[in-house]
């Protein structure tokens, strides 16, 4: 009777297998700037590293949940799916010209009900206006975003974001260091524009900020805080107190991450 069963189960095709879940679907192995919702705004494996690390560094700077947020840059809500839930009604605002990822992402990672509890607004345009926000903001994140934009842009960007801080506000960036600085005008994506450290913060004091490094973890950039003029002291005290324990373990977690 075994053998039987055996040899009908060899004539009986297993089951196919089932297709993936579209709402799990993370797209993992696929290129940065792929289309698909996690891989445009980079690599996927670290979708969920970035948004811990800049949730993170927002808090060691001192957010509440009643600071006024603005996410530059905010993607498929990568940060904007930790900071919507824990901010007050109407205290976030995203920015990016694609608004196909934002609605990718309330498809598959917060969902509509969290937009109507927390009522976001999101803003789409290449000019740095967050004037249809909910500001003046408290905290303004840009993380690789000026990774992507020739010295005028950022110059321009950097000028536009100024005059949409709340008096003692920040902005809280990242940019992509190099050798030599690129040159070129307007945008760079999927590319990266590099600077040198000195040049980025010539471009903020000619957007009228001040400009401090930060030591806080990012796979493949660095943070700076700006603040206007009279913010100089504040700022540059933040630069000088932020640190984090975790840079090395954070970096090796991002370079297993990727390699697999």
């Amino acid at each position: 009777m075994q053998k039987m069963r055996e040899r009908l189960a060899a004539f009986i095709a297993p089951d196919p297998p089932e297709p993936p879940d579209p709402v799990e679907d993370l797209g993992r192995g696929l290129k940065p700037g792929s289309e698909h919702y996690r891989a445009f705004v980079g690599p996927p494996e670290d979708y969920d590293l970035l948004a811990g690390i800049q949730a993170g560094l927002l808090f060691a700077c001192g957010l509440r949940e009643d600071h006024h947020v603005a996410d530059v840059g905010c993607g498929s809500l990568r940060a904007g799916r930790l900071l919507i839930p824990y901010l007050r009604r109407g205290h976030y605002t995203g920015l990016d010209p694609n608004a196909w990822l934002i609605d990718k992402a309330i498809e598959h990672e917060i969902g509509h009900d969290l937009i109507r509890l927390k009522a976001p607004a999101f803003v789409h345009n290449e000019d740095f206006d967050l004037s249809e926000g909910h500001g003046p903001f408290d905290f303004i994140l840009a993380q690789s975003v000026f990774s992507h934009t020739y010295p005028d842009m950022t110059t321009n960007g950097l000028r536009s974001l100024t005059t949409q801080l709340a008096p003692g506000g920040k902005i809280v960036a990242t940019f992509a260091t190099g050798k030599e600085n690129t040159e070129g005008s307007g945008w760079a994506y999927p590319v990266c524009v590099q600077y040198k450290p000195e040049h980025l913060f010539e471009l903020a004091e000619r957007a009228g900020l001040c400009a401090f490094p930060l030591d806080w973890p990012h796979p493949r950039q660095r943070w700076f805080v700006a603040a206007a003029p009279e913010d100089r002291a504040s700022a540059e005290s933040l630069a000088a107190s932020v640190r984090s324990p975790a840079t090395e373990t954070i970096g090796r977690s991002a370079r297993r991450r990727s390699a697999g």
